[in-house]
Formats: structure tokens, C-alpha cells, sequence
């Protein structure tokens, strides 16, 4: 029996309004925030066909560059179809196919400079 269920990524962001709008258009559903017990919105977790993703206010000096950015890694079954989703919506996308550990990706970077890499696998 597998013990784990379910692991939860905590990305940060300086402007977790924006952040949040992006992940939105990604097809997540904000499922709540910190403004349903504060007036501060410095904690976000969002939402997709089962998976969830956490997002948490940090200073901008604290935040990563693109060069060490927070990098999560989403498998999917179909890569194809998100492709056309996300390019439908005009995002600019890093697509690698066939790579050496036999996997299919696609990617991309959020205002806040957190790595989003979807990824099939090709075995």
C-alpha cells in the first residue's frame, strides 16, 4: 500500500495577485486565499484535475532569477492537448521532445519566475 498521496509544491511570488492570475489561465482555480481570513493576500492555493499548487508572498530581494528559479514538473497524459491549450491562450512555450530520459515537455516561466514544466512520458 502507498503511503504517500499527494505532494503540494509552494512556489513563491512578490505580486501573488499576478501570479495567481497566471496560473489561472493555466486552467487552475484559485480554491483559496488569504484574504477569506486577512486583508493581506500573501498565501494562494490553486487547483487542477486533482493537483494542487501553492503559492506564498516573498520579497522581492528574496526572489528567484530565471537563472535559479523554483522549477515544478506536472506530468500529464497528453501533452499535445495541453500545448494547444496554453498556445491558444498566446503563452510562449519551450517545447522538448524525445529527450534522453524518454520524456516529452513543454515550459514556460511565471511573473514570479517559478519554471512550470508539463511532462509526458514517452515509456
Amino acid at each position: 500500500m502507498n503511503n504517500f498521496l499527494n505532494i503540494s509544491p509552494v512556489l513563491p511570488a512578490h505580486d501573488l495577485k499576478a501570479e495567481i492570475e497566471f496560473f489561472e489561465q493555466l486552467g487552475f482555480k484559485n480554491v483559496y486565499d488569504s484574504l477569506n481570513y486577512t486583508d493581506n493576500l500573501d498565501y494562494a492555493v490553486l487547483h487542477r484535475e486533482g493537483q494542487y499548487i501553492h503559492l506564498q508572498f516573498q520579497f522581492e530581494k528574496d526572489m528567484p532569477s530565471k537563472s535559479n528559479a523554483q522549477q515544478i514538473k506536472i506530468w500529464v497524459a497528453n501533452l499535445d492537448l495541453l500545448e494547444s491549450e496554453f498556445r491558444a491562450k498566446g503563452f510562449d512555450i519551450n517545447r522538448r521532445d524525445n529527450t534522453p530520459w524518454g520524456t516529452n515537455e513543454l515550459g514556460f516561466y511565471s511573473p514570479a519566475h517559478n519554471a512550470i514544466i508539463f511532462v509526458q512520458d514517452l515509456g
